[in-house]
């Protein structure tokens, strides 16, 4: 019951929308998310956030902490996002550090 609970307000501080019983599973898909060519989990679900990304100039940017960055090949993960929004796993640190990046659903 406290796990479920804190899975629940990590949900709900990350996402920044009241929390619905479908976002439970939420938590379970950021903890299963991998660094890409490792076993190293990215993140937690604290370390991720949906944002904004766009394809430019042959890679994706994405908004991290405020600003748009070049998102770093090696970290992109070839892996359908949960709900068609892109998402990334980075630091607190000024650098904005990209441990994991989950591009959108691109429409055909």
């Amino acid at each position: 019951m406290v796990r479920m609970l804190a899975a629940a307000l990590a949900v709900s501080a990350c996402l920044e929308k009241p929390l619905r019983a479908e976002d439970l599973d939420r938590a379970e898909w950021f903890k299963s998310l991998m660094m890409p060519g490792s076993q190293v989990p990215c993140c937690d679900i604290s370390d991720c956030a949906r944002t904004e990304a766009h394809w430019r100039d042959g890679q994706w940017w994405a908004k991290v902490r405020g600003l748009f960055v070049p998102i770093p090949r090696d970290r992109e993960l070839n892996r359908q996002s949960i709900d068609g929004d892109a998402y990334v796993c980075a630091s607190d640190a000024e650098d904005r550090m990209i441990f994991c990046f989950i591009p959108p659903l691109m429409p055909m």
